[in-house]
């Protein structure tokens, strides 16, 4: 047994004097001959534009191999951060001992928002390089590539349309809501003759249009749907939630001016007067020093006060402040809420005759 024993240990002893061997010889000559990578497929001045319809695709990387002087794996990691940051916090695209990847332009798109924070639908500056090395160690950079990249986020719609039967099915010439909120649009419209409509995302039928659930106060988007309508023409607040897909009508049907300023003081409102070809409403009446505000159907469900109560023009709020009327007088006013051209503003005028 142990003549048995006694050759196999000095093979295993020499095997073992072998490798180590080449370990050190490995380490020796890999750090003070390793070549760093360099990129060549994206290259210096790249400029790329991230849309919805490519997020889909393929973008690749590829690089030239770092060459550390011996045949050995590499492990290269390709970073991307923004411009004159000196890659202090980059963001890690691929991880790989190949010399390229090939990265979906969606996840590329979600690291530039999420963790780069670069502002969405805006040209980024930016620096992309490759770290090469060996069991973590001996590193070997690439040099930096400079590149611009606009990465992509929908927008959400700033308006609502409401083409319908009362102006021709033509959305292009339909009058809008505009949003409150990210997904609220609300806006007030005169429905004549003809009272079914529908609401569409753009002025045309080739995007997303709304129209009746078959449920109260719920739209769907299935293009085939419905219209809405309404019980009498008239003019009418529209409130819409495209994330809910709920809606909110109701019928005006009066304007009027509330407060101690005007005759009914704050118990009756002075009914104003619309003008359907300029959409304002409007009365002119004696005011007294005091304050004025705006009400829908002589109640308060609906009213609106200034922005600004020293100011005899400007923009309507939903608020408890009140115009002030500086003396007594004979007056104009005048409420637009069309919304009808940006900046989207309910807007009311003071005039004195």
């Amino acid at each position: 047994m142990k003549n048995k024993m006694k050759p196999l240990s000095i093979l295993a002893l020499a095997f073992l004097l072998v490798m180590g061997c080449e370990k050190d010889e490995t380490k020796a000559v890999l750090n003070p001959n390793a070549t760093a990578p360099q990129i060549t497929k994206v290259e210096d001045g790249y400029v790329g534009v991230i849309t919805e319809e490519t997020t889909a695709d393929t973008l690749v990387f590829e690089w030239n191999k770092a060459d550390y002087g011996v045949s050995t794996e590499v492990s290269y990691v390709l970073e991307l951060d923004s411009a004159g940051r000196n890659f202090s916090a980059p963001v890690v695209l691929a991880t790989t001992s190949l010399d390229s990847v090939g990265l979906i332009v969606g996840d590329i798109n979600a690291k530039l928002i999420d963790q780069l924070k670069v502002t969405p639908n805006v040209a980024s500056s930016l620096e992309l390089r490759v770290r090469a090395s060996v069991n973590s160690k001996f590193p070997a950079v690439s040099p930096v590539v400079k590149i611009k990249i606009t990465p992509w986020k929908a927008t959400k719609p700033a308006t609502l349309w409401l083409p319908g039967g009362y102006q021709g099915w033509n959305p292009g010439n339909a009058p809008v809501i505009v949003a409150v909120s990210d997904f609220v649009f609300e806006g007030y419209v005169y429905v004549g003759s003809g009272t079914a409509f529908k609401f569409t995302s753009s002025p045309d039928w080739d995007h997303i249009n709304y129209g009746d659930a078959k449920t109260p106060g719920k739209l769907t988007t299935d293009g085939l749907a419905d219209g809405l309508s309404l019980p009498v023409p008239g003019y009418y607040k529209f409130k819409v939630d495209t994330d809910q897909l709920t809606y909110q009508i109701d019928l005006i049907k009066t304007w009027g001016v509330v407060g101690d300023a005007t005759p009914g003081a704050w118990a009756t409102s002075t009914a104003m007067t619309y003008n359907q070809a300029k959409d304002t409403w409007s009365v002119t009446l004696n005011l007294k020093n005091g304050a004025l505000k705006f009400r829908a159907n002589d109640g308060w469900d609906i009213n609106y006060g200034p922005a600004n109560s020293n100011d005899l023009a400007g923009t309507l709020i939903q608020t408890d402040a009140a115009i002030s009327i500086p003396e007594d007088g004979n007056y104009t006013v005048t409420i637009d809420l069309s919304k009808s051209k940006a900046p989207y503003a309910y807007t009311y005028t003071v005039k004195k005759n």
